[in-house]
C-alpha cells in the first residue's frame, strides 16, 4: 500500500513537472519575438513598437539571456549598441503561450508607448505563432534580400534596417530566418552581414 502512494506521489510529480509553463519560441502579440535554443538554453528576443502622433514614440530593444529553471535573466539594449542603455530584466513563462517581461527600468521612448518596470501594470505577451526560431537576429542593412539557397540569386522579398526575424538555422556567412510582419511574411536565407552580429 505505501509502495503505492509513494507511486502515485512519483507520478504526480512527474507530470507537474512536464507541466511546468516554457517560453516558446515564436511572434508574440504586441511585436515581442523571441527565440530559444534547446541546445544552449540561449534566449534572445526583439521588442519593436512606435506609437503614432506629434510628437511619435518609440520603444526598441533587443534583449538576450540564458534560461534557468524556466525562466531567463536577461539583458536589453539597442540593436548594435550591447553597451549603450544597458537594462536588466526578467523574462518568465505564465501558462501555455504567455509570456512576462519586467525591466528594472525603461529604455528610451518605452513609458510613453509600452511600459516593462511598472510592475502594477505587467507586460504580459500571447503567444500568436509558434516558431522552430533558435535565436532572433536584427537587420542593419538598409534592405537585405532574401535568397532560396546560400549564394543563390536574391528573390524580390526583402527586409528593412530595424526589423527583427527569426532564425531557424545557420552557416557561415549566412541566416534562415522569417519575417513575420502586421501584413506580410517572408522567409529564405540573409547574408549574416545584414545582420547585426549576435552580442
Amino acid at each position: 500500500m505505501r509502495s503505492m502512494i509513494f507511486a502515485t506521489i512519483a507520478v504526480l510529480a512527474a507530470s507537474s513537472a512536464q507541466a511546468a509553463p516554457q517560453i516558446a519560441s515564436g511572434a508574440y502579440d504586441n511585436t515581442l519575438l523571441i527565440g530559444v535554443d534547446p541546445a544552449t538554453s540561449a534566449v534572445s528576443g526583439y521588442f519593436d513598437m512606435t506609437r503614432g502622433g506629434q510628437p511619435s514614440f518609440s520603444c526598441i530593444f533587443y534583449l538576450k539571456g540564458r534560461l534557468v529553471g524556466g525562466m531567463a535573466k536577461v539583458a536589453t539594449f539597442f540593436p548594435g549598441d550591447p553597451k549603450g542603455d544597458l537594462i536588466a530584466g526578467v523574462l518568465k513563462p505564465l501558462g501555455r503561450g504567455r509570456v512576462r517581461l519586467a525591466l528594472a527600468t525603461e529604455h528610451g521612448g518605452c513609458a510613453n508607448v509600452w511600459q516593462f518596470a511598472d510592475m502594477s501594470q505587467p507586460a504580459d505577451f500571447a503567444l500568436q505563432q509558434a516558431q522552430p526560431w533558435t535565436s532572433v537576429r536584427v537587420v542593419k542593412a538598409s534592405k537585405a534580400y532574401f535568397y532560396d539557397a546560400p549564394g543563390a540569386a536574391h528573390g524580390k522579398a526583402y527586409v528593412v534596417k530595424g526589423d527583427g526575424v527569426g532564425v531557424r538555422a545557420a552557416q557561415p556567412g549566412w541566416a534562415q530566418a522569417d519575417f513575420v510582419g502586421e501584413n506580410s511574411a517572408s522567409s529564405g536565407w540573409l547574408r549574416e552581414s545584414d545582420l547585426y552580429p549576435s552580442p
